[in-house]
């Protein structure tokens, strides 16, 4: 079987957190990548990310108190102002768009404050995304063989390095609407996500599905930041990595059981977007 064009060739890149923040600002921690590393350009898959984490922040900052919370309105602005198929496709029979949204900020609101920090709107960030593999690839019926133009588009619309900390306003600041980087969209970071996924699942043959193996060549080549920390680059972890996620045990990975892996992709590109230990528990 043919492999996808691109998923054959490897990409050394320079760890996500020395491209967002200055040199003053670089910080150390256990398992961290060496600073030496260089890099020539994002994968694919890190833009995607990159750009659903710049979204997020430009809509946590939109109303006081600036901070990197999701208050109802500002959720509620993010969904109909960037995933409106999402909404028309799932939204529960006899309730309004408005009904409809409150119900996924509360399910998403574990801790019940009102507010979503970043991994509580992972939550629904995942019913997004697979709800967009469903939509846009229909199921995916042949291989894709070809660069996508999804992440040619999403390549050129990200020409800033993704928010950091030395870009976030100090809590209660308010200087004007602040500037952030890049144009990129929500549903073209969602499309390169699932053209990266079929990329790699049709390198075996099998339309919809990852094989261990393909698993393994898609983290290496489009994660490589996500594995050079925390001893994340060891085989074992891998494997194991693919173990949990593969609630089936069928030895694949459908994307939906792809999607949990896609969710820890996610808050390690916003811990380092504010320059945090990604290897630490989460902060509040």
């Amino acid at each position: 079987m043919m492999a996808a064009e691109g998923a054959q060739t490897s990409v050394t890149n320079k760890p996500l957190r020395a491209l967002w923040l200055e040199p003053e600002q670089e910080k150390r921690w256990p398992g961290a990548a060496s600073p030496s590393t260089t890099a020539k350009m994002k994968s694919d898959l890190e833009l995607a990310l990159e750009c659903i984490v710049n979204i997020y922040h430009q809509y946590a900052l939109k109303s006081p108190p600036i901070d990197d919370y999701l208050n109802k309105f500002e959720f509620s602005q993010l969904l109909q102002e960037n995933a409106e198929p999402f909404l028309h496709r799932n939204m529960t029979p006899g309730l309004s768009v408005d009904e409809y949204i409150n119900q996924l900020f509360s399910r998403a609101d574990k801790n019940r404050d009102g507010r979503l920090r970043f991994t509580e709107f992972l939550t629904t960030l995942s019913g997004v995304v697979i709800d967009a593999h469903e939509r846009l690839s229909g199921h995916h019926n042949r291989p894709v063989l070809r660069k996508p133009s999804w992440t040619q588009g999403l390549r050129r619309s990200i020409q800033s390095p993704a928010m950091s900390a030395a870009t976030l306003p100090e809590a209660g600041q308010r200087s004007g609407d602040p500037k952030f980087p890049g144009n990129c969209s929500l549903e073209a970071a969602l499309g390169a996500i699932v053209d990266v996924y079929h990329r790699y699942s049709a390198r075996s043959g099998s339309l919809d599905l990852l094989s261990f193996d393909d698993f393994n060549v898609l983290l290496h080549e489009q994660a490589q930041h996500f594995l050079q920390n925390c001893g994340r680059d060891r085989a074992s972890y891998l494997r194991d990595l693919f173990r949990e996620t593969d609630l089936s045990k069928d030895r694949q990975l459908s994307f939906e059981e792809f999607s949990t892996v896609l969710a820890k992709l996610t808050d390690d590109a916003h811990r380092l977007s504010h320059g945090h230990d990604p290897c630490g528990p989460d902060r509040d």
